[in-house]
């Protein structure tokens, strides 16, 4: 029997439809005002109670850019073959000091530079130090020397800056690093617009004074309690610590490529050019990182990539490889993408640090930027000839993979996470102390090893074997080693198994 369906009410039906997913919009719209609203207020306070570490950072800044972006000492220091020789020195020197501090903190996981005195003097003595020298060869016409020792001193300095802003951070708290860097940044650029107009060797002295300042406000932050405490996961983790190595490295290359394809040679007026694209472009991540802020809680770690540092950065190379305009827009473009992930690694160790039972700050912030600044001095050393249009566009095909194997890997990540978390209960049962509190137990009650009961609390999260093989840097069978070892001692035959006989354990305690 054929049923008569009157067309008003087919009408009224896409109409209440439509209703509907205008309100469920404007719900989405209204949550995300009061997001945005809240960490308004929660990062004024922040700021407010950290003022001597942004006031630092803004002096530390200055001083950076006082010297990245200076023509005459770039000129100076340039090698006959037309690199920027004191930008190829002083990213060595980086590279050097943080393996040195990757590796130290690796061994010693309880490392924290900001408690050292010995880390704020190395900073401001090789910093301001390297100034002073780098200023010798435009008055002593056989200073080439002093220029390079300045150059390697600038480098190692400036690893301890980058090693000792992350930790200042991340006490901070990771939720606002993004807004901290991007108001640093730009206050940074100011400071630099202002003192780049006094003559070189005044420029130079200020820049050295602006190091001082700024490790002696570092310093004193560094003696003030921590005042800001995060919410429990405001961004999802779908990155492991090897893709983002990976991403900086390719990064950094891309950065280093681009730079000597731009900055290359001796002509003071495309140095000029290049350097003033550089100027833009970190004005551009500046925006980059407020966005970031504001979605945090929206967006997975792989998505920021995706939106706010893949595009600029291939965009930037794609641009060079048609050669269809000037080398100051795709400059801007691609330091636009590279300095939004330069400063969101500083974000990405804290956060990653925050749910890591292994890794400290210390020691993912030297990692993630060894691999940076490793990359870029590849890209640097790549022979002029060479930095070209071909190389440029298979710089941006190589991002285009890599992206397509970063979405891979976070979609893998994900599905992971969505399994059945046993540690929240776990966890509920000790009260308030963490899983990873316990190893201790797990030791004397299974007589398992420092090790293996690292690797139990990795298990309990129901984090997988390949992924803690990356945690931990061991390969999948070692891994497979120590969970039957466990499995043996706790005298079970699954993770499943083993959840259970812990649980009864933290019930029985």
């Amino acid at each position: 029997m054929l049923q008569y369906r009157c067309p008003l009410a087919d009408v009224c039906h896409r109409r209440n439809e439509a209703s509907k997913e205008k309100c469920v919009q404007e719900g989405s719209v209204s949550t995300f005002v009061r997001e945005a609203k809240g960490l308004c207020v929660d990062a004024s306070a922040a700021l407010k109670s950290n003022l001597l570490l942004v006031l630092g950072s803004i002096a530390w800044w200055g001083s950076h850019f006082l010297l990245l972006w200076n023509v005459p000492i770039a000129t100076l220091d340039s090698f006959m073959s037309g690199y920027d020789g004191r930008f190829v020195l002083t990213i060595a020197g980086t590279v050097v000091a943080l393996g040195a501090l990757a590796l130290l903190a690796w061994r010693k996981p309880n490392l924290s530079l900001y408690a050292h005195p010995a880390s704020y003097a190395m900073f401001a003595g090789c910093a301001s130090l390297a100034l002073v020298l780098l200023v010798i060869p435009s008055i002593v016409e056989a200073g080439a020397f002093a220029g390079a020792v300045g150059a390697l001193l600038s480098g190692i300095g400036n690893s301890f800056a980058l090693v000792l802003y992350g930790e200042l951070h991340a006490r901070m708290g990771y939720r606002f690093v993004p807004l901290a860097c991007a108001v640093e940044t730009v206050a940074g650029v100011v400071v630099f617009a202002l003192l780049s107009q006094l003559p070189m060797i005044a420029e130079m002295v200020a820049a050295a004074m602006l190091v001082l300042i700024a490790a002696a406000l570092y310093f004193t932050s560094a003696r003030s309690p921590e005042r800001s405490a995060d919410v429990p996961a405001p961004t999802r983790v779908d990155m492991t610590v090897r893709s983002l190595v990976a991403l900086a490295m390719l990064t950094g290359f891309a950065y280093g490529l681009l730079r000597t394809f731009a900055i290359g040679g001796l002509e003071a007026a495309s140095m000029r050019a290049g350097m003033t694209s550089e100027a833009i472009g970190t004005c551009l991540s500046a925006l980059l990182l407020v966005a970031v802020f504001f979605l945090q809680y929206r967006q997975s770690l792989f998505e920021q990539c995706l939106l706010f540092v893949v595009p600029l950065v291939a965009t930037g190379m794609l641009l060079i490889s048609v050669q269809g305009v000037s080398v100051v827009a795709p400059m801007a473009v691609n330091t636009g993408g590279f300095a939004c992930f330069f400063n969101l690694m500083w974000y990405f160790a804290a956060v990653l640090a925050a749910r890591s039972t292994r890794h400290r700050v210390t020691f993912l912030v030297a990692l993630l930027f060894f691999g940076s600044q490793f990359g870029q001095l590849l890209g640097a050393l790549v022979p002029v000839q060479f930095a070209n249009a071909f190389s440029s566009g298979l710089m941006y095909m190589l991002l285009l993979v890599l992206t397509l194997f970063l979405y891979w890997r976070a979609k893998s990540l994900r599905s992971a996470a969505e399994a059945p978390n046993q540690a929240a209960a776990l966890s509920a049962v000790y009260g308030e102390d963490s899983v990873s509190s316990q190893s201790a137990v797990w030791v004397k009650q299974f007589g398992l090893s420092p090790r293996e009961a690292e690797i139990a609390q990795l298990l309990v999260q129901r984090i997988p074997y390949k992924q803690i093989g990356e945690e931990l840097f061991v390969s999948g069978n070692t891994v497979k080693t120590h969970v039957r070892n466990i499995y043996k001692k706790a005298d079970v035959s699954s993770r499943e198994e083993l959840l259970e006989k812990l649980n009864d354990l933290a019930k029985k305690g």
